[in-house]
């Protein structure tokens, strides 16, 4: 051992255990920063038990409750054999889609393994619906479908006279249940659930593409007419029509006794469903809006077929933030506590911080995703055009 080594070796020997006391210190004052992280991330808590409608609730406005996390894994991937342009729904821990393969499909939502299928006349391109045991979706052909959740056992069927693209919804009046959904015959259906027959039929102009929204004692509905219909439910022929100038492909929604929508010009719009006044209109000319919009307290965000989702100031409509996606965005944007989520035409599904737009995370599908995401039970789940339903989950 040399002169320097005698002379240092005492101050290693002190220096090693103080070091060591002090990394030990430090780690635990961090310790329970770290288990408090640790708890969060697995205390990650978004969307509720059910999603059974395509935008979440009757009203259409695509808000799911708590909080997604800041990226997801694939939980699991259902193939059907043909593509998929409508959005999952699912109740009680069971996935309902159609494709258009010619066939609705029950998949359990934890294993992504089939329950049972349901096989149709047509494609189907329309969004299922749930409620009290049942499931209802439409055709290409124009049948409308009632299906037992319990075995896919089929209950009814009522035949419209044209394309049924758009996912049915649900009203109660006097104790009595009607299914109500439009067609390309250009009505606004509404049927007894029990058994299918028509209590009531509406005559629009045009093609009826999207679904009718229900809130404040009224069903709203878009036609290819150019105008937005609010139907009061107990007197269905005392009908109000606002003008929103061009064809109408996507879906209202309703928030606060206003109805918010967009035309496949450019066109979106907020007004009261009292008067029918305009409150407010944003335009793009000659971009297509076939989203859906998804309205929060603060927001109203919606795509463009110009490759751009929109988020607006709801109370004068004006512009916020835009984001661009690498594709046409005909999917429907879902918000999620302080994020916002949707798929897009370039094959991926994006999700984007609520406040200024930026991009959290993205997952590439591979085709097309132009239906909407669903978000309940802690999972997110999209249709694809590649033929499957995707489910993801925290990491």
């Amino acid at each position: 051992m040399g002169p320097l080594s005698r002379i240092f070796m005492p101050f290693i020997i002190v220096a090693i255990p103080v070091a060591a006391m002090l990394c030990y210190m430090y780690y635990a004052k961090q310790r329970p920063r770290l288990v408090a992280a640790k708890n969060e991330a697995a205390a990650v808590s978004f969307g509720t038990e059910n999603w059974p409608i395509f935008r979440g609730n009757l009203a259409l406005t695509g808000v799911a409750e708590g909080y997604l996390p800041a990226s997801l894994r694939m939980a699991w991937r259902f193939e059907t054999a043909g593509a998929i342009r409508s959005t999952p729904i699912t109740v009680n821990q069971t996935v309902y889609i159609g494709s258009s393969d010619r066939h609705l499909y029950a998949i359990d939502l934890r294993t992504g393994q089939e329950k049972w299928r349901f096989g149709t006349d047509d494609a189907l391109n329309a969004s299922a619906l749930y409620a009290d045991g049942t499931v209802y979706i439409g055709s290409d052909y124009g049948t409308f479908y009632a299906v037992n959740t319990a075995d896919g056992s089929l209950k009814w069927t009522f035949s419209a006279n044209g394309k049924i693209a758009g996912s049915a919804n649900i009203a109660e009046l006097s104790e009595k249940h009607y299914v109500i959904f439009g067609s390309y015959d250009n009505y606004l259906y509404g049927l007894n659930t029990t058994d299918g027959t028509l209590a009531w039929k509406l005559q629009a102009q045009s093609y009826i593409n999207g679904s009718p929204a229900v809130g404040q004692g009224k069903v709203v509905f878009g036609a290819c007419d150019g105008q937005l219909y609010s139907v009061p439910l107990a007197s269905p022929q005392d009908v109000q029509k606002i003008d929103i100038e061009a064809y109408m492909a996507a879906s209202p929604a309703i928030a606060d006794n206003i109805v918010y929508a967009g035309n496949y010009e450019g066109l979106f719009l907020a007004a009261s469903l009292s008067g029918g006044e305009v409150l407010w209109r944003f335009r793009q000319e000659g971009v297509p809006f076939v989203s859906s919009p998804a309205v929060t307290d603060r927001y109203v965000l919606f795509g463009g077929r110009n490759k751009t989702l929109y988020c607006l100031n709801r109370t004068d409509g004006q512009m916020v933030w835009t984001f661009s996606a690498g594709g046409r965005i005909d999917s429907s944007p879902v918000v999620c506590g302080d994020k916002a989520i949707f798929g897009a035409d370039d094959g991926r599904l994006y999700m984007l911080a609520l406040d200024d737009g930026r991009q959290v995370f993205s997952y590439t599908l591979g085709k097309a995703v132009s239906g909407g995401v669903a978000v309940a039970a802690n999972m997110v789940l999209v249709g694809c055009e590649d033929g499957a339903v995707y489910a993801f989950t925290a990491p």
